[in-house]
């Protein structure tokens, strides 16, 4: 319910369900592509009772924070794509396909993938060896069960791991490992 929507440049707030600029929300440290307004922060603050006092106090804070958010320098790091190796880019564009990613450009030896806001691009080149990466989802079980029910090969079993998130691993024809997790 989260994420940035149609409108460019504008996110919606996971709590009240309007849109914002970028600059005027907080992402969820926890929940990544969760974003929160002033006002539903300043809401939550007053339910959660006692605490409001000391919420109260810190909020003139976090407004400057949630306005600060969106304004980092043009040299930080804004989004990484990882870059697996292929034998074979047909394949491996009907391999992903099955995993809901859509073909979103091609180039010679060179293939871009996109599920959402995730995306996977795909080279071929001599002597290159699998890669791995790891992908957020909004529920593994959701996308494990759909890849069992397919018949995708290479799909692993999933599991809760002691770090609060549930994954699974799909490993591509290449031998590239992708994992998939959600929080519990």
């Amino acid at each position: 319910m989260t994420a940035p929507t149609g409108s460019p440049g504008l996110v919606t707030c996971g709590c009240c369900g309007l849109e914002f600029p970028v600059d005027r929300v907080a992402e969820l440290g926890v929940t990544q592509g969760t974003y929160i307004c002033a006002a539903c922060a300043h809401w939550a603050g007053k339910r959660a009772g006692r605490w409001w006092s000391v919420i109260r106090v810190r909020l003139p804070r976090l407004i400057r924070r949630v306005r600060s958010v969106g304004r980092l320098p043009s040299t930080a790091a804004r989004t990484a794509i990882p870059v697996l190796a292929s034998t074979d880019l047909d394949q491996t564009a009907a391999f992903y396909a099955a995993a809901g990613f859509q073909e979103s450009g091609r180039h010679d030896g060179y293939l871009l993938l996109s599920s959402g806001d995730a995306e996977l691009h795909v080279e071929t080149q001599p002597g290159r060896v699998p890669g791995a990466c790891f992908i957020h989802v909004g529920d593994a079980m959701k996308l494990w069960k759909m890849l069992r029910e397919r018949g995708v090969a290479g799909v692993g079993p999933i599991a809760v791991q002691d770090y609060g998130l549930r994954e699974f691993v799909l490993t591509d024809p290449d031998g590239n490992q992708v994992r998939f997790g959600s929080p519990l």
